[in-house]
């Protein structure tokens, strides 16, 4: 008799749990509003939506806690599309098929119900990269220079937003970090807006001297040039100059008064009689500039030996 009502008793089971399973189900349904993102299709190559600027619309969304819960903290985006042929103008409506939910989820409401868009033409800008600096650099080095490479970058945007564009900036270097020559690879920031650069990053080659100090030599001798070569046959009054010089400290520890070589140049009045003032010139090796010369011109004439010379030379040739 007891195994004839164990089928009814196993069915009866089985409804009830369905049953309880229903009920459970309907007792955690869940309603939430949240703001889901637009994602907008058919957008025509040369032109960008300008406006709205923040898409998106505040929908209220019913459904079990299990699956509304998660589509809160990550909502699917709503998908709309443009028109074909769209102009500077377009509205487009919002519809609760236009996001992608579980069967078991209801959309309640939708705020906005339609979308308008402002789109405007599409252009290109060269920029020029600024770096901008903080901090400062020991007191011992100085900065020589920053080259940027791309020193320029091409954007895409907007035109009305193109048109207030100079620079683009990339982030800042901090000197004081720096103590030799560098690379660093710089991102480039937002100019903000719907501006976007074709490229993200840039290379700024940091070069970085010593601070440069100066060194005194007293006499250094005075030469006579004439031409492209020197010449013996004249005197410089006075003969020697006193010198500054200025350069990178490590260079200058290493100099020598044999490295300088102050010079004046004469066109080389070879049978000229007389004396001429002239400018004394320095040749420096690289890396060195002249601070002071003292004095800044010496007389140069033509030594007496060498003028019987040359007059003994000029009667000979006169006999012939």
């Amino acid at each position: 008799m007891l195994i004839r009502h164990i089928p009814l008793k196993i069915a009866s089971l089985f409804i009830a749990l369905v049953l309880a399973y229903a009920v459970q189900r309907a007792g955690n349904a869940s309603v939430v509003s949240l703001f889901v993102p637009l994602e907008v299709k058919n957008t025509p190559e040369d032109r960008i939506i300008v406006k709205p600027v923040k898409r998106g619309a505040q929908i209220t969304l019913k459904g079990p806690s299990f699956i509304v819960g998660p589509l809160a903290s990550a909502p699917p985006p709503i998908r709309v599309k443009l028109p074909d042929g769209v102009g500077d103008r377009a509205t487009v409506a919002i519809k609760p098929t236009d996001i992608s939910l579980p069967p078991s989820v209801e959309v309640l409401s939708i705020e906005p119900t339609q979308v308008e868009f402002v789109l405007e033409a599409l252009d290109k800008q060269e920029l020029r990269v600024a770096v901008p600096r903080i901090g400062q650099l020991a007191k011992d080095l100085v900065l020589e220079g920053i080259d940027v490479s791309p020193s320029s970058i091409v954007v895409k945007g907007p035109r009305s937003e193109l048109k207030q564009l100079k620079v683009i900036e990339t982030d800042p270097i901090d000197l004081g970090t720096l103590t030799t020559s560098a690379e660093v690879v710089l991102n480039l920031r937002s100019v903000g807006g719907s501006v976007t650069p074709q490229s993200k990053t840039v290379v700024a080659r940091v070069a970085i001297g010593e601070q440069p100090t100066e060194r005194n030599f007293s006499q250094v001798p005075v030469e006579v040039r004439i031409g492209g070569g020197m010449s013996g046959g004249f005197r410089v009054s006075p003969s020697s100059v006193a010198l500054t010089v200025s350069g990178s400290p490590s260079t200058l520890a290493n100099l020598r008064e044999q490295d300088l070589f102050p010079f004046v140049r004469t066109s080389g009045a070879s049978g000229s009689i007389g004396s001429t003032r002239e400018q004394v010139q320095i040749q420096l090796p690289l890396g060195l500039r002249v601070v002071s010369i003292e004095p800044a011109a010496v007389t140069v004439q033509q030594r007496v030996e060498q003028q019987r010379t040359q007059g003994a030379a000029s009667k000979t040739s006169t006999k012939k």
